[in-house]
């Protein structure tokens, strides 16, 4: 994949490939949790919240082996059994959903299931295309590194992203971009990632990232 791609690919699964075997699994668990929530109007069950919740745990690194092996088996216990075995996309069946979550847990490759699971969609196109721009969200573009400067993290700035990561409200990110420009933030295409109206934020936004100093 080339810059361009990168920049204009709208396919989740061609961009989670390109990322699969080099990039943190933090962000990944982050990615499929992302997903996820997008489909929570085909997860209703408090069981399957839970479970989404424990794929961010995952990625934070405070979730027990046990608690990915619970979250597991409540989703599994919420899945007819003829659709265990089952691989085809069912257009907004719950239950392919909810299968989809299910394997996650036991997933080696972070997200996999979670852009599957955008065939419980009946316009999975867009669904895919959402999906890619959650992955530009976390990824950033890993073809131009940005040098971020210590000096930027002023108290302003690091309240500014902890409140947002913590809360999963991303409205203040035109306000973190003001914080960081006082701080002497130059470079446009953070300014730009916070300022982008279209552009959407969830946790593991590699710019609040970088304000936390998280990997």
């Amino acid at each position: 994949m080339t810059e361009a791609e990168w920049l204009a690919c709208n396919d989740s699964e061609e961009i989670h490939r390109f990322l699969s075997d080099r990039a943190a699994d933090r962000k990944l668990w982050l990615f499929a949790a992302a997903c996820f929530r997008n489909l929570i109007h085909l997860l209703p069950h408090t069981r399957q919240h839970h479970a989404i919740e424990v794929l961010e745990r995952i990625a934070a690194g405070t979730a027990t082996r046990h608690d990915r092996s619970e979250a597991g088996i409540n989703a599994r216990r919420l899945i007819p059994a003829r659709l265990e075995t089952d691989n085809t996309s069912r257009v907004d069946d719950p239950h392919f959903a909810a299968l989809m979550l299910y394997r996650e847990f036991a997933s080696s490759s972070p997200g996999v299931h979670a852009w599957t699971a955008a065939g419980a969609v009946a316009d999975y196109v867009s669904e895919r295309t959402r999906q890619a721009a959650l992955l530009r969200d976390i990824f950033g573009n890993p073809f131009c590194a940005v040098a971020f400067s210590p000096s930027w993290r002023t108290d302003t700035a690091v309240a500014l992203a902890r409140g947002m990561y913590e809360t999963r409200d991303f409205s203040a990110m035109p306000i973190l971009a003001d914080a960081l420009q006082d701080a002497g933030c130059d470079n446009d295409d953070v300014l730009n990632h916070c300022r982008d109206a279209k552009q959407v934020h969830v946790r593991g936004c590699w710019v609040v990232d970088l304000v936390l100093g998280k990997e």
